[in-house]
């Protein structure tokens, strides 16, 4: 079995008086993912970078070979 395979995306977040919202919506994100086999691992919020952003972070499994 070959090691795993990791992938990130990147959503802008955006500011509002509320707080942070994000730029578009990541759940639909996750689940096309996990329809391509992959698994959600991660939200990291990275709010305080030059471009706010959170990295969504997910893992597939290797394939036997």
């Amino acid at each position: 079995m070959s090691a795993p395979e990791y992938s990130f995306v990147s959503v802008p977040l955006r500011r509002d008086r509320a707080g942070w919202e994000f730029a578009f919506d990541y759940q639909t994100v996750i689940t096309e993912r996990a329809a391509d086999g992959w698994g959600f691992v991660q939200l990291i919020l990275l709010e305080h970078h030059t471009e706010p952003r959170a990295d969504l972070v997910f893992v597939r499994k290797g394939q036997e070979q």
